[in-house]
């Protein structure tokens, strides 16, 4: 016999054909069904495994190989407590997203299946009707790089150009707390 099972299997059935004429022929033939019936149980089991995992039901299932619902459960029924592994993510490139306001770099990286996220801590207040004004001024993973779908892009905003055309880096609000005992302009009263 060769090393390929199915080369071996598809000479088997070939013999098979021939229908045996005498006991020792009979005897070869035997030997050819069970190697013919291993390899139809194996590529049985790969297949039902294969249908369950893309969610084919038992009653889908069983109806294919003519056999109850209830008969193919009991089969393979364990074959649903294996762990799948989790599909692989595809993979995605980066793009260059320096240079651009923050909603325009936002949906860039939507666009392409990516996570954007701010490195600074507290952006939120300054990203509201004037996120526009932000411009990103560095990325990581760097563009070019080939990352899983859905992987985090992180991005470090300045604000953009102001009259004076200087980049004023992104600042989180004071705290309020370090401003008591400083004068209200507007009321000239100490600020609690």
């Amino acid at each position: 016999m060769s090393r390929d099972p199915w080369h071996d299997g598809r000479e088997a059935w070939e013999r098979l054909a021939r229908r045996p004429r005498s006991g020792e022929e009979a005897l070869g033939a035997l030997s050819d069904i069970g190697h013919v019936r291993r390899l139809l149980d194996q590529a049985e089991l790969e297949a039902v495994r294969a249908a369950r995992r893309d969610r084919r039901s038992w009653a889908e299932i069983a109806t294919r190989l003519g056999v109850s619902r209830q008969s193919a459960w009991e089969r393979w029924k364990d074959l649903d407590e294996e762990p799948s592994a989790p599909a692989p993510r595809p993979r995605v490139t980066v793009p260059n997203v320096v240079g651009m306001s923050w909603p325009t770099a936002q949906h860039r990286l939507l666009e392409e299946r990516l996570h954007p996220v701010i490195a600074d801590p507290a952006p939120t207040p300054f990203l509201g009707p004037e996120a526009a004004d932000f411009e990103v001024v560095d990325q990581k993973p760097t563009a070019g790089e080939r990352v899983a779908s859905h992987s985090p892009v992180t991005v470090w905003l300045h604000r953009g150009p102001g009259s004076a055309g200087v980049h004023a880096p992104l600042q989180p609000p004071p705290d309020p707390h370090a401003r008591r005992g400083a004068i209200d302009e507007e009321t000239g009263e100490s600020v609690r």
